[in-house]
């Protein structure tokens, strides 16, 4: 039996410049910190398989000049990403010591699973550069090769979460996210790095934190509310659906209501008939981008991408619109991440039939992400393996509490509910996300920054540093089982008030612009 601890989204990039002082891009400022976890790791076992689970390595460049193609479906060659591993690697010296002195004690392992900014490592040479860095007995370190990771017994399953669903990151052909061009390999560019990678970089080098948000999309929204749209101009249509269809489902809580409630069918011909105004109406009037939404509406740049869209994704949009409407009405906060103060967003037209209380279930559109996820990930696993009991994900940098998998032969599926609330015949899987191994800040949070030291936003996003947030990196914890794993753990390396280091059940910190 073996411990298994899942971390995510490190993103080391480039470290310092040549004065000494961090890169406004660099997120990854916790060499020391990530030192003393993992010593801290070990004392308690050193029969662990330790996952990094995707973006652990900053290789999209920071500058819009590098890896630069007209064809922007193209990324960096594998020459080009390497060069960018290496002064990684080079800027993180003591983190990647730590890494190789940890898979050296015990019976330990480590292995490191792609993500969408790290990709380039299922490149043969990058995946090599980086077992070598790591350097341990045997097959102590290995870059997965398949984009995920199983458990011997298949009953854990790891994967970064940029596949799931229609993400704005998701790559066509993965594991294998390269393209084909005049004889050159490259890799592949999303089209949310296409949309708004350059933007997310510009934005670092003016605030810092803009990409310490959980989840992300909210920095991107205060930024542009900040700066108002010069920057975006005519591309604003895409950075809208780039942010609508970010949607941070497990800040929501899901309440099965005795499982008596069914999913509503939303009148998709009224919503389209709504037009444009659609989009503009499904941020709520308190969203940074709103106005930005309703700007672009108003001088027709909505038309073309209101027709794009299929009926799947309004009725995403609609089931967000909804979740987001009720979580606000009964003023819901267990997650942060979700400020319900703010006023409701207008629920979509339903058609006659599904009207009334009994239809008041809105999180179909998550089912349906993860249970496709999870059949995925089950289609392509070796038929000797058990069927997956904890499905671990990350991606989206916020902790996500315990959901589970229950059938429902009413709606004739699966469907995922949160562990808070009550469940009455669950089944496996559990699925979990443990957010980002970073410090991070939430939009009430940011909020109540503001009101303390009475700053506008962008007078506080210029201000926030990384190391101003809370000092507390989360991970997933899953102990050593025999036959079937128990629950899994949301676990933090936390600072205490007194300045010392400790493994803990919670976070308990908040961010603060005093210096620590």
């Amino acid at each position: 039996p073996r411990r298994i601890v899942v971390i995510g989204d490190l993103h080391m990039g480039v470290g310092r410049d040549d004065t000494g002082a961090w890169h406004a891009t660099e997120d990854f400022r916790w060499d020391d910190e990530l030192a003393a976890f993992l010593r801290a790791l070990a004392a308690e076992s050193d029969t662990t398989d330790l996952i990094l689970n995707g973006d652990t390595f900053e290789l999209w460049p920071e500058s819009e000049d590098a890896c630069a193609h007209s064809d922007l479906t193209l990324g960096c060659t594998e020459t080009e990403a390497l060069a960018q591993l290496d002064r990684v690697l080079s800027a993180h010296g003591p983190a990647i010591d730590a890494l190789a002195s940890f898979a050296r004690a015990g019976s330990n392992r480590i292995v490191v699973v792609p993500g969408d900014h790290d990709a380039a490592l299922l490149w043969p040479a990058l995946r090599s550069r980086v077992e070598q860095a790591l350097g341990a007995p045997g097959a102590r370190i290995t870059v997965s090769t398949t984009g995920d990771w199983d458990s011997a017994d298949g009953q854990v399953h790891v994967e970064h979460g940029h596949q799931i669903g229609d993400r704005d990151s998701r790559y066509a052909a993965w594991p294998k996210p390269f393209l084909e061009r005049g004889g050159e390999t490259y890799l592949e560019r999303p089209w949310g790095a296409q949309v708004a990678g350059a933007f997310l970089d510009w934005q670092e080098t003016l605030y810092p934190v803009v990409d310490n948000f959980a989840d992300e999309g909210a920095g991107v929204a205060l930024a542009v509310g900040a700066d108002g749209l010069t920057e975006l101009g005519r591309d604003t249509p895409q950075y809208l659906r780039y942010l609508l269809f970010r949607m941070p489902w497990q800040q929501f809580r899901v309440d099965l209501d005795a499982g008596d409630v069914e999913a509503p069918t939303w009148d998709l011909a009224a919503v389209r008939a709504e037009g444009p105004a659609f989009l503009d109406a499904s941020f709520a009037d308190d969203d940074p981008f709103k106005s930005a939404a309703e700007e672009t509406r108003s001088d027709g740049r909505l038309d073309a991408l209101m027709a794009q869209l299929t009926d799947d994704e309004l009725t995403a949009v609609c089931d967000y619109r909804a979740s987001l409407r009720r979580a606000r009405r009964r003023f819901e906060r267990y997650l942060t991440q979700n400020d319900p103060r703010g006023p409701p967003v207008r629920e979509c037209p339903r058609v006659a039939e599904s009207r009334g209380g009994q239809f008041d279930y809105f999180w179909r559109t998550r089912d349906r992400v993860y249970g496709d996820a999870i059949a995925a990930a089950d289609a392509r696993r070796s038929s000797n393996l058990s069927p997956i009991a904890i499905f671990v994900h990350g991606h989206t940098h916020l902790v996500d509490w315990r959901q589970r998998v229950l059938q429902m032969t009413r709606l004739g599926r699966e469907v995922i509910v949160d562990g808070f609330s009550p469940v009455r015949n669950a089944l496996t899987p559990v699925v979990i996300n443990g957010g980002a191994w970073q410090r991070t800040i939430t939009p009430v949070q940011f909020g109540r920054l503001q009101a303390v030291h009475g700053m506008s936003d962008v007078e506080l996003l210029t201000t926030l540093q990384p190391e101003h947030l809370a000092p507390c990196y989360s991970f997933v914890q899953v102990e050593a089982y025999a036959e079937t794993p128990e629950r899994p753990a949301i676990r933090y390396w936390r600072q205490t008030e007194n300045g010392q280091w400790a493994l803990a059940s919670a976070c308990g910190r908040q961010p603060t612009l005093a210096s620590r």
